[in-house]
């Protein structure tokens, strides 16, 4: 009795989840992006703060089935990288780190420019033992993670539409 009310809530559950659309990621076979955009040449300035980008860049295209390759036509340019900090000083500091660029796509010859950013918020208090801002550097790892992630997104969408 026990093993059939077992398998007959697994049946339940499997045709539930197929009932509501759920899939897996990369399952379809339309989930995958031609062999055109396959390969991407990522463009940046030879700055500290951009070349911190590039890695986590690769790795997240690489995540969606796409690879960096210098000499694509393909290509994710990166411009004007910016790390901003605003803080709401009281009892504890609120800090915001805002990171911004401007990326351009380029697909099959034409390009198109999108602004991208993210942001998080901490707190900090300088009357701790420990007056070193080591979330604030944790956050900064983060926020170059979420824009690589978000840019390598952006460059898969473009290239599942054909732009």
């Amino acid at each position: 009795m026990k093993k059939a009310l077992t398998l007959a809530f697994i049946m339940a559950t499997a045709t539930s989840l197929s009932a509501c659309g759920f899939a897996l990621r990369g399952t379809a076979p339309d989930a995958q992006i031609s062999a055109t955009h396959a390969h991407t040449a990522i463009i940046l300035a030879d700055d500290q703060a951009l070349l911190t980008l590039k890695q986590p860049l690769i790795k997240h295209l690489q995540a969606l089935a796409i690879t960096h390759q210098a000499d694509s036509a393909n290509q994710i340019k990166i411009e004007q990288l910016n790390l901003r900090r605003y803080e709401l000083v009281g009892t504890l500091t609120e800090v915001r780190l805002v990171l911004s660029a401007n990326v351009s796509y380029t697909l099959g010859g034409k390009t198109v420019h999108s602004p991208v950013q993210v942001e998080q918020s901490y707190q900090y208090n300088e009357a701790s033992v420990s007056t070193l801002d080591q979330q604030g550097e944790k956050t900064k790892v983060w926020l170059y993670d979420h824009l690589a992630e978000r840019i390598a997104e952006q460059y898969y969408a473009k290239a599942k539409q054909g732009f």
